[in-house]
């Protein structure tokens, strides 16, 4: 029992690393078809565009090692060319498609590529999706994480292991990663069979610490052996506990069985004592000598009826003696009473001595363990009732130890019964242990995925009052503008009333331009120059007049234009007004989503505590289930030993003396080879959701696309 416990927990550390490794898998692919979909990513590839890449993707590469554990993001063209390494910026322009199956895969099928695989600083998770335009592959996004310590010792400290890893290089296997100080966890030829497929389950001794070091070989993407995983599980508790119960059981074991056999052999001893008492007197009282005294006569059971039935036949042997001394007195009689009496003298001796006979033949039956022996030839009259008693005595006797038989094979079966429903308990306890246990995990990522949500809706809120602030001051310069519109507009008018001035004084200096030109002709000769200078000053005023009139139209258009503006201007205040209170109103819902979204967490939170307290009280019963079954088996055990004792006597019952201790045997075995349960097998743990966040809009929908299709824990 203490074996199957040591290697079901090493199991279930490597279910749980397992079921991690597949999980990391899962989300790498996610991510992968995600990035994929990014509608400006195959112009990047096409274009060689590095920096455009490393701009759009480098940023969120913290957040999505702390997320999810991801840390390779590469981009390749369809030839297998490196256009950017997020991870490293400068390493770039090599060919990864000779040594990359997972990459040639993805770009000869046109589907997503996942799995382990070989890479430059060691074997790693990878998940490759194409960039497909027009049903033609341009590019993959390859995405993945090294299976290094860095991936590992959070795991190995989560479950109190150690995890080493094993990769074969030029023929040889070699230690990649280590959380044992570097080193390989077993010696290397142990760690060469279990690469060539031999099971290993090894103990080991790691740091002060009893450990059971399980080895797997593993395969790489394109179905090639590749390594050797090691999983070091804790034993130190377990063992210790295990001799805690084993001696525990052993003592209470023992002492049960002290008290039981004494009792036992008590009883045995008080019953084969008072009957060899007793027939020691039969045998005597058979001799003649009536002077033996008979013992037990006040014990209130069979051998108690025994010996008052015998202190019956003293009794009656005293009478006898009586009577041969009142013959001795009637010899003087006459000779025919004297042959009468000495007739009946002579029956009533044989009478005596068949019963003497018949009793001391019972008891010998008796003492030799055969209660199926009856005095069936009847006595004389005066001992009748001996026989009946002797009788009525096996009779009870036999009735009382085939009491005991039949109690002896319910308990047999009860133990049986017992031990069956501890072990279907045992069953579904570790299922239920494993199930919480994954549950409890889930509950954990749940959590850590509301807690996000709900930084990301604070992050929305302040983002949501930075734009209300902004809408509030957009509605300020409006305002301001609206005015600058309205005094553009006064001055226009105003504008347009002095260039009327400038239009009268045009017109009026034409009417005196022309009265000094006939003025100049009515003077002849010597007006010719003044005339000359009249007909200048009323071309000048014509083109003034003109050119009023152009800027006086050219206002008016101006003005039109600027009722315009200024009532676009008022509309635009209006909608900004409109937006404000609308960011109003998202602002009130964001503080509404970050309130509940806090609540969430903390009810995640408190389920998630109570989850785990389920699964340590589950363990805990599943020990205790273990116990109870060991219990079980002992009992049977001691169940068979007793039924060994009473099979010594002959009871005359079919049910009561096939063969006990046989059936007692194999129900012990039954029970020491009931098969153990395994744990169940865990759900994914879906992580995509909180890394696909760090990329926009688009890779969320994306994402939750993806996320649809998965099974639902």
């Amino acid at each position: 029992m203490s074996k199957d416990a040591l290697y079901s927990a090493a199991a279930s550390d490597l279910d749980v690393i397992q079921t991690d490794m597949a999980a990391i898998q899962r989300s790498a692919s996610a991510l992968a078809l995600v990035l994929s979909g990014e509608p400006d990513l195959p112009d990047y590839i096409r274009h060689k565009d590095r920096q455009g890449l490393l701009n759009k993707f480098s940023r969120n590469m913290t957040a999505m090692k702390d997320a999810g554990g991801l840390q390779i993001i590469t981009i390749a063209d369809a030839k297998g060319d490196v256009v950017a390494r997020m991870h490293s910026p400068d390493k770039f322009g090599d060919n990864v498609m000779g040594r990359r199956k997972t990459v040639e895969a993805a770009v000869s099928t046109g589907k997503l590529a996942s799995g382990i695989e070989p890479g430059k600083a060691g074997i790693g998770i990878y998940a490759v999706a194409p960039v497909i335009v027009d049903g033609t592959v341009v590019g993959v996004v390859d995405i993945g994480t090294e299976l290094s310590n860095t991936y590992f010792s959070p795991l190995a400290e989560k479950l109190g292991a150690e995890v080493a890893v094993n990769v074969l290089s030029e023929g040889k296997l070699i230690n990649q990663s280590s959380t044992e100080n570097g080193n390989s966890l077993l010696p290397i030829e142990t760690v060469q069979a279990a690469f060539d497929g031999r099971p290993v389950f090894e103990k080991a001794i790691l740091d002060g610490r009893d450990m059971l070091v399980k080895a797997v070989p593993f395969e790489s993407f394109s179905g090639d052996k590749i390594g050797v995983f090691e999983i070091g599980t804790d034993t130190t508790e377990i063992a210790a506990a295990a001799r805690t119960a084993l001696l525990t059981m052993l003592g209470v074991t023992l002492a049960t069985s002290i008290i039981a056999l004494t009792a036992f052999f008590l009883f045995a001893k008080s019953l084969g004592n008072a009957i060899g008492r007793l027939t020691s007197t039969m045998g005597r009282l058979a001799a003649g000598d009536l002077n033996a005294s008979v013992e037990g006569e006040g014990r209130p059971d069979e051998t108690g009826a025994m010996a008052r039935a015998v202190q019956v036949f003293k009794d009656n042997a005293l009478k006898t003696r009586e009577l041969e001394r009142q013959a001795d007195e009637q010899r003087n009689m006459t000779e025919e009473q004297r042959r009468r009496n000495a007739e009946e003298a002579r029956i009533r001796a044989e009478e005596m001595a068949e019963a003497t006979n018949g009793l001391a033949n019972g008891l010998k039956h008796l003492s030799s363990g055969d209660l199926t022996f009856q005095l069936d030839r009847p006595f004389a009259a005066d001992f009748e009732s001996l026989r009946s008693d002797f009788n009525a005595t096996v009779g009870q006797l036999r009735g009382t130890l085939g009491s005991v038989a039949q109690a002896t094979s319910s308990i047999d079966s009860g133990s049986r019964e017992v031990s069956q429903s501890a072990d279907d308990l045992s069953k579904r306890t570790e299922q239920q242990a494993a199930s919480l246990e994954e549950t409890a995990a889930a509950l954990d990522q749940i959590t850590v995925n509301v807690s996000n949500s709900s930084k990301r809706a604070e992050e929305a809120r302040t983002v949501a009052i930075q734009a209300n602030e902004s809408a509030r001051q957009s509605g300020a310069v409006v305002a301001n503008a609206v005015q600058a519109m309205g005094r553009i507009e006064e001055s226009s008018g105003q504008i347009s009333n002095i260039i009327g001035v400038i239009d009268d004084i045009a017109f009026q200096t034409n009417l005196l331009a022309l009265n000094a030109g006939v003025e100049a002709a009515r003077a002849g000769e010597a007006g010719k120059g003044f005339a000359v200078v009249a007909q200048e000053v009323r071309e000048l005023a014509q083109r003034s007049a003109n050119a009023a009139k152009e800027i006086k139209d050219l206002i008016g258009k101006s003005s039109i234009e600027v009722g315009t503006g200024v009532k676009l201007v008022r509309e635009t205040g209006d909608a900004l007004r409109t937006i404000e209170a609308h960011i109003v109103t998202i602002n009130q819902h964001m503080d509404s989503i970050a309130t509940s979204s806090r609540e969430q967490s903390v009810g995640l939170s408190e389920v998630n505590t109570a989850v785990n307290q389920m699964d340590q009280v589950t363990q805990q019963n599943a020990a205790m289930v273990e116990e109870a079954n060991a219990a079980g088996a002992t009992l049977a055990t001691e169940a068979g030993r007793l039924r060994e004792l009473i099979s010594q006597f002959q009871l005359g019952q079919n049910g009561a003396s096939a063969n006990p201790a046989s059936a007692l045997r194999q129900t012990a075995a039954a029970m020491a080879a009931s098969p153990r349960s395994t744990p169940a097998a865990s759900p994914a743990r879906s992580m995509v959701g909180k890394i696909a966040q760090a990329f926009g809009a688009r890779g969320g929908a994306a994402t939750a696309a993806a996320i649809d299709n998965w099974e639902e824990f």
